[in-house]
C-alpha cells in the first residue's frame, strides 16, 4: 500500500466518523461551508469521491458526479465510500497514468492530493452538530503542504478561502485547516 492510499484512506474514514454520527434529522443543519447545509457536503464529497472511483475504474478523466437522491445521507455515503474504496483495492489502479486534477501524474498522486477535501470537510461537518472533530496528523501534514503550495490555485478558484493565524504550537490538523481558511478550535 502506498503512503498516499494509507493517508486518503484516513481521512476517507474520518470523515465516515463523523457522518456516522450524524442524527437522522440532522441532515438540513448548516454546515461550517456558507451556504451549505450537512446533505450538501455529504453530496459534495460524495461527488468528488465518486470522480476519483470513475477515474481508479477507467484510467480516464472524469468529473466530480454527485448523487442525485440525498434522502438518506449516510446511506448514500457508505455506499460512495464502499465503491471508492473498491475501485482503489485493483491492481495496478494506483499507477494508472493521467494527467488528472490538479495535473496529477497517476492515480497515486491524485489521491495524494484530493485527500485534503475529506479532511478538510471533516471539520465542517462535525461543525454542523459540535461534534468532535480529530484529523489523521500524517495527512493532515501531507494535505498542509500540498495546501500551502497550491494557496494561490485554491484561493483563487474559490475552493478555500485565505489563510487563517493560528498559534505557533498548534496541532500540524489546525494548521492545515487554517490554511484552508477555516478557524479551528481545539
Amino acid at each position: 500500500m502506498s503512503d498516499n492510499l494509507r493517508t486518503f484512506t484516513a481521512a476517507v474514514y474520518g470523515f465516515d466518523a463523523v457522518v456516522n454520527r450524524v442524527p437522522a434529522d440532522g441532515w438540513d443543519a448548516p454546515s461550517a461551508c456558507e451556504g451549505w447545509t450537512a446533505r450538501d457536503l455529504v453530496q459534495h464529497q460524495c461527488a468528488v469521491l465518486n470522480g476519483v472511483a470513475a477515474i481508479a475504474q477507467t484510467g480516464a478523466m472524469a468529473k466530480p458526479a454527485p448523487p442525485e437522491d440525498m434522502s438518506d445521507p449516510a446511506a448514500v455515503w457508505a455506499e460512495t465510500r464502499e465503491n471508492l474504496l473498491a475501485a482503489l483495492d485493483q491492481p495496478g489502479v494506483l499507477s494508472q497514468q493521467g494527467p488528472f486534477w490538479f495535473d496529477a501524474a497517476d492515480v497515486d498522486d491524485l489521491i495524494g492530493v484530493v485527500q485534503w477535501d475529506p479532511l478538510a470537510h471533516t471539520w465542517d461537518l462535525a461543525q454542523a452538530h459540535g461534534q468532535p472533530w480529530a484529523l489523521d496528523e500524517r495527512a493532515a501534514a501531507h494535505s498542509l503542504a500540498w495546501v500551502e503550495a497550491s494557496q494561490a490555485m485554491l484561493n483563487e478558484s474559490g475552493r478555500t478561502q485565505a489563510a487563517v493565524a493560528v498559534a505557533d504550537d498548534a496541532s500540524t490538523a489546525e494548521k492545515f485547516l487554517a490554511a484552508t481558511g477555516r478557524q479551528p478550535t481545539s
